[in-house]
């Protein structure tokens, strides 16, 4: 991944990421459980967008990200990127490697029906079945938008209306200017609107 060489400005004084990195430089246990509490379901909800067939697939890359933030934690530089930032590109390089991986094989992931099981636990005490109709719903829009998205432009847009990084963030993760950012995030979108739009009439 081409890296930008920008210095930023993290980690202000009672920043919950500068602890939780200063926490696993030394090797908290708490710092761990931190770790996954905090970014696991963001981590999932990326990965989920590049697999959306194969939620084992991406529960996969989210606790190989994880497992390999924590291992590596002395690779992250705060004067280079938010935590959050380096986190994500952990992740996308999980990613990248799987779908090699799957382009050396020929093949593609299983289209597996979305599981259900723990929805009662995810469901954060909304009613499970509209918890697991927006899941399926959410499931088929990211796999139609797949279709007609680079990856990148789907990377971008997840990032972006998802996860809810800002334009310099995301382009920190992926390895383009905001300029580059703003123009994929456009054009995503506009593909977005256009293949959504002809699915509803």
């Amino acid at each position: 991944m081409a890296e930008v060489d920008v210095e930023v400005k993290v980690h202000p004084p009672g920043d919950r990421d500068a602890d939780l990195w200063q926490g696993l430089m030394a090797g908290a246990p708490e710092a761990a459980q931190a770790l996954c509490a905090r970014y696991g379901p963001k981590l999932l909800s990326f990965a989920a967008a590049r697999f959306p067939h194969d939620r084992s697939l991406a529960e996969d890359i989210m606790v190989q990200s994880l497992a390999d933030a924590a291992r590596h934690i002395a690779w992250y530089h705060p004067r280079r990127s938010t935590f959050a930032v380096w986190l994500y590109g952990v992740a996308r390089r999980q990613i990248h490697n799987e779908l090699r991986r799957q382009r050396r094989l020929k093949s593609v992931p299983a289209a597996a029906q979305t599981p259900l099981t723990n929805a009662v636990e995810l469901s954060d005490g909304r009613d499970v079945a509209d918890e697991v109709a927006a899941r399926l719903q959410a499931q088929r829009a990211v796999a139609v938008l797949s279709e007609v998205l680079s990856d990148v432009e789907l990377e971008v847009l997840v990032l972006s209306s998802i996860d809810e990084l800002s334009i310099r963030e995301i382009g920190l993760v992926v390895g383009r200017s905001e300029r580059a950012v703003h123009s994929l995030l456009h054009r995503a979108r506009t593909k977005a609107r256009e293949r959504l739009a002809d699915d509803e009439r």
